[in-house]
């Protein structure tokens, strides 16, 4: 088997995380145990990136913040805001938004928005983590017997 064959699992993964496993058992000749790593290698490579990228742009110690020409806006708060803040607050906001939103989104739009709301807590990167290795197990497994 080329190389291109895994590379090209590879990368799928990181553009649609959950067709990726559908995909690349329709299309390639790869076993199941093939899939899975390629699944699990692009998350985690993609999560680790993505955790790196975020330190650095969310949590840096940025001066420009501090001037005194930066005028605030009032906030508008409407219901579709607080919406987003009541289910951001919640307990099980964070655990549906931890574990589906990099699922449904591209693994790293979704990384990104959980990062996001949640880059301060220290369970989110292992949730994050956790998530995307079972459901990548979960999605090749049922892949496997329905093209099987």
């Amino acid at each position: 088997m080329s190389w291109d064959v895994y590379v090209y699992v590879f990368f799928l993964a990181h553009v649609k995380f959950l067709f990726a496993a559908s995909i690349a058992e329709a299309t390639t000749d790869l076993n199941f145990l093939e899939i899975l790593f390629h699944l699990h290698l692009a998350h985690c490579f993609v999560t680790m990136f993505l955790i790196w990228l975020d330190r650095f742009i969310f949590f840096k110690n940025n001066p420009s913040k501090d001037r005194f020409f930066l005028k605030k806006s009032k906030k508008n708060f409407k219901k579709r805001n607080r919406i987003i803040i009541r289910i951001k607050n919640s307990k099980l906001g964070y655990l549906i938004l931890c574990s589906l939103a990099p699922v449904f989104l591209t693994i790293p739009i979704g990384t990104f928005v959980v990062l996001k709301f949640y880059g301060d807590r220290k369970l989110t990167y292992w949730l994050v983590f956790t998530s995307l290795a079972s459901i990548s197990f979960i999605l090749t497994f049922i892949n496997h017997f329905i093209f099987n």
